[in-house]
């Protein structure tokens, strides 16, 4: 058969959804009249209808209104019933050769002829044997038509011009004025696709390509992308108009036939080459039987290339309406034997320098397309329309087709019956190569078939057109023809269509593009063919690769947010209407059908543009015709079918083992390894239907797979919306989230309160509160509370660790802070902690004047336990007895090495952000910082061993501390009430590298570097097996922390290692110490709380700035790694995530997705009336939520129950809060705040997550530092 023009058969595969749509209305047009030519067996070819059929007989196109009106697709499934019939797979070359001769076909196409087991002699000539002997081989020709016929009108001089001006020759000629109207609907739906698309294009260059290092993919991704939309926009151009055609005369004496203006003479060329004569035979007997309109003639030619002896005996038996052609001389390199065989017969038919008559026609039919008994008398009056009126043409259908399993989209409907539709509108002439007619004057002066072309119909089409020869479409379906079943041939005839289409664009000569005679409309349109195949090629293999990347590698070309989720699923559902915009709903799944081919012919179309490309530098193309009848029965070879063998094992294992990365990975992953997933779904199924068609069956089970793969992809393309909706990554402000984070420090705050308190359900509490009176110590009111089970008590070694963790915050994260307008509220939240801790310092006159230096009195504690434990209600409200609160002190004399370096570290550290807006307060700060931590380094003791262990000795800076520390007296009565057993420090020497290392930091002085090296190599050798691999920071064990600022201070190996050790085992687990829940949150054993994750998420933040930033020196280029850096952000980004709700509830008060409400904290339980008395059993033990928001705390969490979370007060202490819980998490939101924007730094987080991308830079430990 010829080759159909290729332009609408790929626009659709490269948008991520099938195209959909409803199909033209076309009547069934009873298949006889009173037309007394009879055939061979003497019955008339319509005597199977009444007359009452007859008398109504209308065109379909032309009577939208009256008729037996079904739909297309509706008769072709009547015409194939038989051929689709039973439940067998197998296939029969046998069956499919008489499927046209069986008489229950329900489509008239010839039936008379169908009924035959052979096309017998249709006028026998007399005398001459059917079979003769063996003759010489030599040249048949055509004569010459009779320019003296009488019916032969005179030839037009010249053709029409574009203006119909200068057209000259007798009579006046008449110009075609088209019809067409706009199509409402189309318009509507093609104005929609545009916004999307503008919207789309928007949204994917400026929200989705900050891919970090991966943005160059995202940036090809995207320009495939855009080139898949431009076909669509191309594809718009067929929905926006209708064509509008005129009714055609009937004949009132015989119903069924038309009348024509001119008596034409068609003259039917049928080409061939080895198809056999059972194909070739029916094609030219429907030819001769076909009804034609009053007064018109026809004339068959057998253009037989292949010179078969059997064709020539059997033709001459069939009259003077049937002529044999053969014989002619190949010419040297030959590019396209179809239009040479043709313009051999048109050069008898019509001899050069004769002038043609407008009444010549010409048709040709591809030697397998039998043409129904209507074909003339619905094709032939369209030529009255206009004598510029060049061509018109029909769709084609092929009985050998399965429906409704029609994966190589034979049928076409996509282009027959909406793209030639949309043209007809347009008057752009896309031919097809058979089923057509051409005025042979219009022919000549196209110079006949183009020989220069393997695509002989889509360059006539651009000849006719460039010398301004319009076009018909009729838009029904007038005959019949076989398509290739075997996928070599398949391939074949696709790859030949693509070359052919690229031979034109390369060639200068011909290439549209440089054709000055057509409106730069019709070069982009003839060059849209081409484009199409490009991005074919291109797009399809793209959307295939994107899916496994994702599930291998990792990596997602865009990033996956709120934006992309709006565009996208815009996108997604404009495309769906303009690919499904159609005129019946049962062209849903044939449109369908063009993707699954796209999917299928896609390498096809690879090497079919490089071989073209070639061709252009020399390399020859021959011209390889589609295997017919019997001849299709060869074996599929691997050589045919190694590629979508490939890609769909390629896409199972992927499926398979994002699957599993999915079930394994938990949260963090899900976002794009689950859209990709069910992208592979999509792009698996056409690759598993061609090695069904292939291997299993074409019949019933095919059928029912196309089925169940139809309704899968459309599900796929529904799940893959919802998915963006559902999994995409939240936006978090984390500016706001910091300002919360301080909100929740001042509604801890006691004392008198500041002027600008904003917190409406605290007041003013404790502000009478003085130390020790024997010692005259004075005010010690202000502070913060503790909170968690110590209430309202007021801890010193939490409230420092509190303040240099947010000290350090700031310093790093200043940015992060001024981006959300909170430095001056970090500010405030420091000076009210440090000015407590100032006040919990008191000169100790007595062991100072014994001692080397000062010496000082500490209060470690504010607050009796026991009674506080005892007592619910506001800390506005507690007696004057409970006011009268004890503070618990220690003296540096007796060893408070650990409370002493916590204080001085917070000093340095707050110093340090006040040096340049208050340099008197930073004066006063590191003051006391220094004098403080020089009295801890002499007198060398954990504060909590004085009472503990009384006899506890001083150790040697030099000596070896030995685990424990001997147990001589139990602890004294008079501390009882002081929270020793819960706030006990195991190491001293961890603070006191931490206050070191700040000193050194605040000061520059390197004898405090030293200190700091002494402090942390003692803690080595002597408590580094019992503490460290506990992988723990907070206010006990502090030498995790002051691990990275030493690596910061010095850039040291020894650092460096040990601090990524330490976030490997975070990041990575840690055996039985660091754990996962199913949702990604990691939780240490031994401390289980929120609240230590987001320590270890903030010191990872601070790491990864520091191997970011570092600056290039011989040690820093070791540790300076931009993924080591990345890692690390996302890692502690994930835990926030977690934390404000990303795949649970939220755990930051009154943030967020459903946060806790019942907190464990008794200001923000009681009542809001203050009048209202406030106690256990109306605040503490109601089922009811806290009256006050406790904004911006963070919960204790679910501790060792991975993501199972109680929001209770009376549950296992899950909801308790403190200002020591949300020091890193401050930090960790400021970082945040800063290093990344919105969610493109946490999509970028989500890329290289792949089966084969693991974190290998971080936790394998060969990576790392040795």
């Amino acid at each position: 058969m010829g080759d159909q023009y290729e332009h609408a058969r790929t626009h659709s595969a490269e948008s991520y959804e099938s195209g959909s749509g409803p199909s033209s209305q076309a009547s069934t047009i009873p298949g006889g009249h009173a037309y007394n030519h009879k055939q061979p067996n003497g019955r008339s070819a319509y005597d199977d209808y009444s007359q009452d059929e007859l008398d109504s007989r209308q065109p379909s196109f032309i009577n939208k209104k009256g008729g037996d009106n079904v739909g297309t697709l509706a008769r072709l499934v009547e015409a194939l019933e038989d051929y689709e019939g039973g439940d067998a797979d197998g296939y029969s070359d046998v069956s499919a050769e008489n499927s046209l001769l069986s008489g229950g076909h329900k489509r008239r196409v010839s039936s008379a002829l169908l009924e035959s087991d052979f096309p017998m002699p249709h006028k026998p000539r007399k005398g001459v044997p059917f079979f003769d002997e063996e003759q010489e081989e030599e040249a048949y020709c055509a004569a010459p038509f009779n320019m003296n016929a009488p019916d032969v009108e005179a030839p037009l001089s010249t053709a029409f011009t574009e203006d119909g001006e200068g057209v000259t020759g007798p009579g006046t000629p008449t110009k075609f004025r088209r019809g067409r109207k706009w199509s409402l609907y189309g318009c509507l739906v093609t104005f929609i696709y545009l916004c999307a698309f503008g919207f789309y294009l928007y949204v994917r260059i400026a929200k989705t390509l900050d891919l970090g290092s991966y943005v160059w993919y995202g940036a090809i991704v995207l320009a495939i992308e855009i080139a898949g939309a431009t076909t669509t926009l191309v594809w718009c151009l067929n929905i926006v108009m209708d064509p509008v055609h005129e009714l055609l005369k009937m004949d009132p004496d015989n119903p069924g036939l038309t009348l024509t203006a001119r008596p034409y003479h068609v003259r039917v060329l049928i080409p061939c080459y080895n198809e056999s004569l059972e194909i070739v035979g029916k094609t030219a007997m429907a030819a001769l039987d076909a009804m034609m309109p009053v007064g018109c003639e026809r004339t068959v030619y057998i253009c037989d290339d292949g010179k078969d002896a059997v064709k020539r005996k059997w033709a001459r038996q069939m009259g003077t309406d049937l002529v044999y052609v053969s014989g002619r001389k190949r010419k040297p390199g030959e590019m396209n034997g179809k239009s040479c065989n043709l313009n051999n017969c048109l050069s008898q038919i019509y001899p050069e320098g004769v002038p043609i008559p407008t009444n010549e026609l010409v048709c040709i039919f591809d030697a397998d397309q039998v043409a129904n008994v209507d074909f003339f008398t619905k094709m032939i009056p369209l030529f009255d329309a206009g004598d510029d009126v060049g061509m018109v043409l029909s769709p084609q259908c092929f009985h050998n087709v399965n429906v409704g399993a029609d994966i190589f989209n034979h049928c076409n409907i996509n282009f027959w019956e909406y793209a030639q539709h949309g043209y007809d509108a347009f008057g752009f002439i896309s031919c097809t190569g058979t089923n057509f007619l051409t005025r042979s004057v219009a022919f000549a002066d196209a110079g006949w078939s183009p020989e220069y072309t393997l695509t002989e119909d889509y360059a006539l089409g651009m000849e006719l057109t460039k010398r301004k020869w319009l076009c018909r479409y009729v838009e029904e379906y007038l005959a019949i023809g076989e398509a290739p079943e075997q996928v070599r041939n398949c391939f074949q005839q696709r790859s030949r269509w693509c070359k052919g289409h690229f031979q034109i664009v390369l060639n200068n000569d011909h290439c549209p593009l440089f054709q000055k005679d057509l409106s730069w409309f019709q070069r982009l349109m003839y060059c849209s063919g081409v484009w199409a195949y490009i991005v074919g090629a291109i797009t399809t293999p793209m959307f295939i690769i994107i899916p496994l990347v994702t599930v291998w590698a990792g990596v997602f070309p865009i990033v996956v947010s709120w934006w992309a989720a709006v565009a996208l699923t815009a996108f997604i559902v404009a495309q769906f209407l303009v690919t499904s915009y159609c005129r019946n709903r049962k062209h849903l799944k044939p449109l369908w059908f063009n993707s699954v081919s796209n999917n299928i012919l896609w390498f096809t179309f690879v090497k079919g543009c490089w071989r073209a490309v070639g061709s252009s530098f020399g390399k020859s193309i021959t011209f390889k015709t589609t295997v017919k009848g019997t001849n299709m029965l060869m074996k599929n070879g691997l050589g045919d079918l190694w590629m979508p063998c490939v890609c769909f094992l390629g896409l199972l294992a992927s499926l398979g083992f994002g699957l599993h990365k999915v079930i394994t990975q938990g949260s963090g992953v899900i976002t794009t390894l689950t859209l990709s997933l069910v992208w592979i779904v999509y792009s698996i199924i056409p690759q598993y239907l061609l090695l069904h068609y292939t291997w299993i069956g074409r019949g019933t089970t095919l059928r029912y797979a196309c089925q169940i793969g139809f309704y899968i992809s459309s599900l796929c393309a529904f799940c893959a919306i919802i998915l963006l909706w559902l999994v995409y990554p939240k936006t978090y402000d984390y500016g706001s989230m910091l300002n919360s984070s301080h909100q929740f420090y001042r509604s801890q705050w006691v004392g008198t309160l500041p002027a600008d308190y904003d917190i409406p359900w605290r007041g003013n509490a404790f502000v009478d509160e003085v130390g020790p009176p024997t010692l005259d110590w004075g005010d010690i009111s202000g502070g913060i509370m503790e909170g968690r089970e110590a209430g309202s008590l007021k801890i010193t070694p939490t409230i420092a660790w509190t303040t240099s963790m947010l000290a350090w915050g700031m310093l790093n994260f200043g940015e992060g802070y001024n981006k959300s307008g909170t430095w001056q509220t970090g500010m405030d939240t420091l000076k009210w902690n440090t000015d407590y801790l100032l006040k919990t310092i008191l000169d100790d006159p007595t062991d100072s004047a014994t001692s080397e230096a000062a010496e000082f009195y500490i209060v470690y504690q504010v607050g009796n336990e026991t009674l506080e434990k005892g007592t619910w209600t506001r800390p506005e409200n507690e007696t004057q007895a409970q006011t009268d609160r004890p503070a618990y002190y220690m003296t540096t004399y007796n060893g408070t090495s650990d409370l002493a370096g916590q204080i001085s570290a917070a000093f340095s550290a707050t110093a340090m952000v006040f040096q340049d807006s208050d340099p008197a307060y930073y004066n006063t700060l590191m003051n006391y910082s220094t004098l403080v931590y020089a009295a801890g380094a002499r007198n060398r003791a954990a504060y909590t061993s004085a009472f503990l262990y009384p006899c506890a000795t001083d150790v040697d800076s030099t000596d070896v501390i030995t685990t424990g520390t001997p147990t001589c007296l139990p602890g004294d009565e008079l501390y009882e009430g002081a929270m020793l057993a819960t706030y006990n420090s195991t190491s001293y020497l961890d603070d006191l590298t931490w206050a070191a290392g700040w000193l050194n930091m605040a000061t520059g002085d390197s004898a405090y570097l030293d200190d700091a090296y002494r402090w942390f190599n003692l803690h080595a050798n002597s408590e580094e097996a019992t503490y460290d691999t506990e992988y723990i920071s907070d206010w006990n064990q502090l030498i995790w922390p002051a691990t990275i600022l030493l690596a910061n201070i010095t850039d040291s190996t020894t650092f460096h290692y040990r601090i990524q050790e330490y976030l490997r085992n975070w990041l990575c687990t840690s055996g039985d110490t660091i754990e996962y829940s199913q949702l990604g949150r990691a939780f240490n054993t031994n401390d289980a709380s929120l609240a230590q994750g987001m320590n270890s998420a903030f010191l990872a933040l601070i790491y990864a700035q520091m191997v970011q930033d570092s600056e290039a020196n011989v040690e820093a280029d070791r540790y300076t790694n931009a993924n080591y850096a990345k890692r690390y952000l996302c890692w502690a980004q994930s835990q926030a995530r977690y934390i404000l709700g990303d795949d649970t509830n939220s755990f930051f008060v009154g943030v967020n997705n459903n946060p806790p409400t019942h907190i464990y904290d008794r200001a923000s339980s009681c009542p809001k009336d203050s009048s209202t008395t406030c106690n256990a059993l109306n605040a503490l033990y109601t089922p009811n939520a806290n009256p006050n928001t406790v904004t911006g705390a963070l919960v204790y969490g679910p501790g060792l129950n991975g993501d199972y979370f109680m929001d209770q007060r009376s549950s296992t202490n899950e909801t308790m809060v403190s200002h020591e819980y949300n020091a890193g998490i401050t930090g960790t939101f400021a970082g945040l705040n800063q290093m990344v924007s919105g969610n493109s730094g946490y999509d970028q987080c989500l890329q290289g997550y792949g089966v084969l991308s693991k974190t290998i830079s971080i936790c394998n430990t060969d990576s790392t530092v040795a």
